[in-house]
């Protein structure tokens, strides 16, 4: 297959983008010589530019290639419904979360979990979370690696040295320049991301012989605005699983990633990081459901307007195929800049993140105590260097190993091995009283057996000896609810039939015990 070159004003304008983002890194290097300046952007940044970047964190690539195609390639929307439940989860966040972290001034959303329960809960959130972004980041990078790949019309074989390229341009600017680098870039990418959305919808009506109304009524004769089954059962993707899934991945997202609690604190002000997360939903749902909607506009687009060049391909393949050749040159490039910047926004925000948590919860905590700021600044550089190494070798290895299973799929998977109930131990701290460190730990680990017998059912290995169990399974759409449900109530019952055994005070630790003279650390 014969490689489509980009068109020369479309390479001048990505390679500015990509320069300009180094110049950034640059640029706020001399502000990220200490841990709180790498890590928390020194707990200065306007809450507008945070949520700029918590929107671009959150949307990410799977949103500029996953929601297109999937609204392209499936019969209907049936997870249109369940983007409307950040709104919920961000109000959450704002009276709940945002405060106790803000309150507690932690550098890591896991210091909360050893005050309430113990060394132990801290050191298993912190490993789930850095073990879930290791693979996390690889997928993401190998994804749009790999629709660059396809909508030039490359050789398979170029695919690892696309991977490197991609992977050392976003490690330089997030390395040296940290946190504020991160979100500095990530508002740039934000605004590419959506300013390239928008180009599109014109280009399309514009070619369509009954304007955007013909748009409308194809879409709306092959059914392509359903919203789905409502039928209440467990097995299947109906509209109730995406809606419960996706809220409880919000609310594990907000309350619990350390990318989002990073950026509460790296807020000016209480008001600052408030205004972040509200921002920041105005921002991400029209987003998302604009680019569901951009994907039905491609499919009519296909079937309507005669020799575009995208008949026959796959449906991730369509939109980055539609950038290249139906796009006028330039806008192109900035396109594919917004492509190229909604991977980028994921990337460099797990980079910091995982080093931030190596760095506060895992060597601060147990090794390197008691040295000086500087110090931990250049620990977190060197984590993110290694974080960078495995970051790309994760994604090459995806595309040496890649099995049948679809990128979304694996996302979620890892995210339920490595992330199950970890919403429920937080909100165990925060609500309640009766639940000490013994209780909340028999319900993790009856939590991580159950979600851990339960991928196993669902394995290849275990339909073959055991083909009626998987009938019987929910749908994995239900793990994260059903898992994080499990752990809670598991560590309740626990709680009245052993002593409660606090060895730690509670006061500024769950809702109950906060005042405005309380902190975290009980003083």
């Amino acid at each position: 297959m014969s490689a489509l070159p980009i068109r020369a004003a479309d390479q001048i304008v990505v390679g500015l983008g990509f320069i300009l983002l180094i110049v950034i890194g640059l640029l706020c290097a001399r502000r990220s010589q200490t841990d709180e300046g790498y890590f928390l952007a020194g707990r200065s940044m306007p809450g507008w530019v945070v949520g700029f970047s918590m929107m671009a964190t959150i949307v990410s690539s799977m949103t500029f290639l996953a929601l297109p195609a999937f609204a392209f390639g499936e019969s209907n929307w049936r997870n249109c419904l369940a983007h409307f439940t950040y709104i919920p989860a961000i109000a959450i966040a704002i009276f709940l979360f945002i405060p106790f972290y803000r309150r507690s001034r932690v550098s890591s959303a896991y210091e909360y979990l050893e005050r309430r329960f113990g060394l132990w809960a801290r050191l298993y959130a912190a490993a789930s979370f850095v073990l879930f972004q290791f693979f996390r980041a690889g997928i993401v990078l190998y994804a749009v690696s790999l629709a660059v790949q396809s909508m030039l019309q490359l050789e398979a074989d170029s695919l690892p040295w696309i991977i490197c390229i991609a992977g050392a341009i976003v490690s330089i600017y997030t390395i040296v320049g940290g946190l504020q680098a991160v979100i500095w870039t990530d508002v740039l990418q934000g605004i590419a991301l959506i300013v390239g959305g928008f180009i599109c919808l014109p280009i399309i009506v514009m070619q369509l012989p009954g304007g955007f109304g013909q748009l409308l009524q194809v879409a709306a004769q092959d059914d392509k605005f359903n919203l789905g089954s409502t039928e209440l059962t467990l097995s299947g993707k109906t509209v109730w699983a995406y809606l419960l899934a996706e809220f409880v991945l919000f609310m594990q997202l907000l309350g619990t990633d350390q990318t989002n609690v990073q950026r509460y604190a790296a807020a000016k002000s209480d008001k600052a990081a408030t205004q972040a997360a509200a921002f920041g939903c105005l921002l991400a749902v029209p987003t998302w459901l604009y680019f569901l909607f951009l994907g039905t506009c491609l499919y009519v687009f296909v079937k309507v307007v005669p020799e575009t060049g995208l008949e026959g391909l796959s449906a991730d393949q369509v939109f980055p195929r539609f950038i290249l050749t139906q796009v006028p040159a330039g806008l192109a490039g900035f396109m594919l800049t917004g492509l190229f910047a909604s991977a980028m926004s994921t990337l460099d925000s797990s980079i910091n993140a995982v080093a931030a948590t190596v760095t506060i919860d895992f060597y601060k905590r147990l090794w390197g105590r008691q040295r000086d700021t500087r110090h931990y600044a250049l620990v977190g550089k060197m984590i993110s260097l290694l974080f960078s190494i495995a970051m790309i070798s994760t994604a090459c290895a995806i595309y040496y190993t890649r099995s049948s299973e679809t990128l979304d799929d694996l996302q979620r998977t890892l995210l339920s091995i490595f992330s199950g109930g970890l919403l429920g131990l937080f909100l165990l701290g925060f609500l309640t009283l009766r639940v000490d460190g013994r209780a909340a730990l028999v319900a993790t680990i009856v939590t991580a057996f159950s979600v851990g017998g339960w991928l196993w059912v669902d394995s290849a290995l275990a339909d073959r000896f055991f083909p009626s169990w998987k009938v019987q399974m929910p749908d994995k759409l239900w793990v994260g609810t059903l898992a994080n449900t499990l752990l809670f109530s598991v560590a309740y019952g626990v709680s009245w039939i052993v002593v409660n055994r606090h060895d730690r005070p509670l006061n500024g630790l769950t809702i109950w015990t906060t005042t405005k003279q309380h902190t975290a650390t009980g003083e």
